[in-house]
């Protein structure tokens, strides 16, 4: 079980929760944390980390709610074997709220729908398609 290089800060005015989330996510992410990676318990990165359990703990179901955590029962805490599917489930919301405010923008400057179309075809098709 890897020992977390985790720095919390209280000046970023960011919750401790919220920092344990950001920089785990990252870890898995880059790869730094391997999937099937048992992980601390909720009690040793409280004490590691001198926060809350409470803290740890919502950190972990955050962690868990985006996919890239598992918890098993009596086995403790991993990194998900799915992380893969979670990192591209979160690519595709990306760019779907991206494009969704690209389009209120458009709208919001008098483009039809069918311009906004046209330059999201055009755009598609003079950019390629390697990344289908």
């Amino acid at each position: 079980m890897p020992i977390l290089e985790l720095q919390l800060s209280n000046a970023s005015g960011v919750p401790f929760y919220r920092q344990i989330v950001d920089h785990m996510a990252d870890m898995v992410r880059a790869g730094t944390l391997q999937p099937g990676t048992r992980l601390a318990s909720v009690r040793e990165l409280a004490l590691q980390l001198q926060v809350s359990l409470i803290t740890v703990r919502r950190a972990y179901s955050d962690l868990e709610a985006a996919g890239l955590i598992v918890r098993r029962q009596g086995q403790g805490t991993f990194v998900s074997d799915d992380v893969g599917v979670a990192a591209t489930k979160r690519a595709k919301n990306d760019a779907h709220d991206a494009l969704k405010k690209a389009i209120e923008r458009a709208r919001q400057l008098g483009l039809s729908d069918k311009e906004i179309e046209s330059i999201v075809t055009n755009h598609i098709q003079t950019t390629g398609s390697s990344h289908v």
